[in-house]
């Protein structure tokens, strides 16, 4: 009897041993399960967007602050400004815009008009907005300006006046129209001698007279920025 008892009690502690085991490891694979899923929404609220996914929040933002940058340098006359801040010529080259590095297209990666270099304040102020709107709250633009081509309004062409690089998928885009008319000149400084727009040589402005009227030509200046 006492020896069937002993037998009878290692088989008991055998079976104990083995459930706590089961426990032990059912406890475990639980464990991991709920770590795992604590990680995964971890993951979710970190990275709330998918790859390639725009967060619009952030976008809808941008497109509101380039949009005012805009109607800013519209309101105070410098985009305006900027349409015809051009030189009629720079020696026996073609002309550019004013204060523009020349051996860059427009101004290269430079704030339009080069506010350091150019005392035009009505045209600076277009640079200086865009940098305190844009560049310094850590975004990128290109800035353009399109105009109609003679013979055909439904053809364009694309002046760059500044260039950053490649815009990104979450670009937005903000433009503004400008009216340019014959009786205009240029406002860039070696247009000493006042002379219209209707006046200047075809090669002499980035634009041409595109109407038989007193328009002489349609602009759109347009930011991309991202």
């Amino acid at each position: 009897m006492v020896d069937g008892e002993k037998g009878g009690r290692r088989r008991r502690n055998r079976m104990g041993n083995r459930a706590q085991a089961y426990t032990l490891e059912g406890f475990v694979g639980a464990l991991i399960v709920l770590t795992a899923l604590l990680f995964a929404l971890q993951s979710v609220v970190l990275t709330p967007t998918t790859a390639g996914t725009v967060d619009q929040d952030v976008k809808s933002q941008l497109r509101i602050q380039t949009n005012d940058a805009l109607r800013i340098g519209a309101a105070d006359g410098s985009v305006e400004n900027l349409t015809r801040y051009w030189n009629a010529s720079n020696g026996n080259e073609t002309g550019g815009f004013a204060y523009a590095n020349t051996t860059e297209v427009g101004y290269g990666h430079a704030p339009p008009c080069a506010p350091a270099k150019s005392p035009d304040a009505t045209c600076d102020s277009l640079g200086e907005t865009l940098e305190s709107t844009l560049t310094r709250q850590g975004y990128v633009y290109n800035l353009y300006v399109t105009y109609r081509l003679p013979g055909d309004p439904t053809e364009t062409a694309t002046e760059r006046v500044v260039y950053r690089g490649v815009p990104s998928s979450n670009a937005v885009v903000a433009t503004h129209t400008v009216v340019l008319y014959d009786d205009m000149t240029l406002t860039g400084p070696e247009n000493a001698d006042n002379r219209t727009l209707a006046e200047l040589d075809p090669e002499e402005f980035y634009a041409n007279d595109a109407s038989d009227g007193v328009v002489y030509n349609v602009v759109e200046v347009r930011i991309v920025a991202w």
